[in-house]
């Protein structure tokens, strides 16, 4: 009897993984996806269906608001990032946009002639690794999630 509890309480908390789970502060798994983020809350929409990074409720009407102060700060986190406005420190949003603009600085270069447009795609893929290095180290040393990771995208 044990087992099959446990078993269904390992299941169950898979499924809800896999539907977009958030634990809150009291080890519970409130299961959806967040289709709405205020300042203070999260709606939540069980029954979605993410395919190539795109959302579908499938006609599923099931909503919940929840109040942002019942989950830890990982997972608000997790739940800005899935809702696509991940919460990343400063210095890694002044990484991105650095090497974005100097990417782009390579580009308009090469439109002006200023060199080659070889030199500049050299130069793009070697500031695109660079940075997909650095925020590959920025997951590892803890300052963004694997959520944040993958919706900053890089």
């Amino acid at each position: 009897m044990r087992k099959v509890i446990v078993s269904t309480i390992l299941l169950c908390a898979i499924s809800a993984f896999a539907e977009g789970g958030y634990t809150n502060h009291a080890g519970n798994v409130v299961a959806g996806w967040p289709v709405k983020l205020t300042q203070k809350e999260v709606t939540l929409v069980e029954g979605v269906v993410t395919n190539d990074c795109r959302l579908t409720t499938n006609d599923c009407r099931l909503t919940t608001t929840y109040p942002l102060s019942i989950f830890p700060e990982s997972e608000l986190r997790r739940i800005a990032a899935d809702f696509g406005q991940p919460r990343v420190p400063v210095a890694v949003k002044r990484a991105i946009s650095g090497a974005e603009k100097a990417m782009a600085r390579s580009r308009k270069r090469a439109e002006k002639g200023l060199c080659t447009k070889e030199e500049s795609d050299d130069f793009c893929a070697k500031s695109a690794a660079a940075l997909k290095s650095y925020l590959d180290k920025q997951v590892k040393d803890g300052a963004i999630t694997p959520a944040e990771r993958k919706a900053i995208g890089h």
